[in-house]
């Protein structure tokens, strides 16, 4: 069998020597990560460096506590990972296998595929219905009563909208094995999940550094579960997957979330204004937005403008040409400089195409 693989995006490196661009000029608007840069983290990583020739706690003890106490549950229900991309696939390899099954709302985060086909289990979809992108809640349901696992991502990327508690709670109830919701961008919708892991034992929540938290590069991530799931996902850990630096400049982030918090609310600002540029620009936002970035329908042309905009240096997500999104866009929230870079380019590459045609 061949196992399907994640299709990395090209760096930036790539894309400015492909161009003819200092780096510098490039702008990532296909990432989801965080406009804002980290370096309070410098004094946390540098006594660090003196001992790189030691590995990590494998344990993560301090980096659970700050995690539990953060998330508000018992620090037996964390379990430390590189990322959520390494939680989904310690899920995938603790609950499915050969003869498993798989549920997933698509379009949605591509890795939840993979993982499931990986491990030789199937992998069942239900499509949302474009552009409104209506939850099919009872084809959901029904899946969910014949699946091992059930993958929900809420807020979803890449539609950015968020799925309503009681539908979430109608296949919880309905799920014959595991429901993981994937809260990557939970502190953007302003959701708290720990109730959840309290009332039913066959959830998992998974909760990243990534996003609202803005520290991509380290490569941290969690689940949250009862602790019976929880030591099993824990069982099938690798020893040190999460460097010191990483987990001792995550420990202190979550141990003071206030400077997280307010580059939120800057983000949420920007994204109710970022959105209305987008809309005089010929774009045509999604409603509801719950996360850190903005769906836009294009049209035809909008794998053409993705490449214009490449071009310059502005590196937008696009989605596969034979998929339901293949007219749209996604813009991660970034910087007010940088969004109004974007919408002068977009604004003048739309107008040009549609010209053209």
């Amino acid at each position: 069998m061949t196992a399907p693989r994640y299709r990395w995006q090209p760096t930036t490196l790539e894309i400015a020597e492909r161009f003819g661009l200092r780096s510098a000029d490039v702008v990532r608007f296909d990432h989801n990560t965080s406009p804002f840069t980290s370096e309070w983290a410098a004094p946390i990583a540098t006594p660090i460096a003196a001992h790189l020739n030691e590995y990590p706690g494998a344990s993560y003890r301090p980096l659970r506590d700050a995690a539990a106490s953060y998330l508000d549950t018992p620090v037996e229900s964390v379990v430390p990972g590189a990322g959520v991309d390494e939680i989904i696939l310690l899920i995938a390899k603790t609950f499915l296998g050969e003869r498993k099954r798989a549920t997933a709302l698509v379009p949605t985060y591509p890795l939840y595929e993979i993982a499931t086909r990986q491990m030789g289990a199937e992998f069942l979809t239900i499509p949302f219905d474009p552009p409104a992108f209506d939850v099919p809640t009872r084809a959901l349901g029904e899946a969910a009563e014949t699946s091992d696992v059930t993958w929900l991502c809420v807020p979803n990327n890449p539609t950015g909208h968020r799925i309503a508690d009681s539908e979430i709670e109608a296949v919880v109830r309905s799920a014959r094995g595991i429901v993981v919701i994937d809260a990557a961008y939970a502190e953007f919708s302003r959701d708290r999940w720990a109730p959840w892991i309290s009332r039913y034992d066959n959830v998992i929540v998974c909760t990243t550094m990534s996003k609202a938290f803005g520290l991509a590069a380290l490569r941290v991530g969690f689940a949250m579960a009862s602790p019976d799931l929880a030591s099993a996902i824990d069982g099938v850990r690798p020893p040190g997957s999460i460097a010191s630096v990483s987990a001792a400049v995550a420990e202190s982030a979550l141990r003071t979330p206030q400077r997280m918090e307010r580059h939120v609310e800057h983000i949420l600002r920007e994204r109710s204004r970022f959105a209305e540029a987008l809309s005089a620009c010929g774009a045509a936002p999604m409603r509801d937005m719950a996360a850190n970035f903005v769906l836009c329908e294009i049209g035809a042309i909008a794998h053409v403008v993705a490449d214009d905009l490449m071009a310059e240096g502005l590196v937008v997500r696009r989605f596969p040409a034979d998929g339901d999104l293949s007219h749209f866009l996604r813009f991660t929230v970034r910087s007010e400089q940088e969004n109004a870079r974007l919408i002068e380019a977009l604004a003048r590459h739309m107008d040009a195409r549609r010209h053209n045609r």
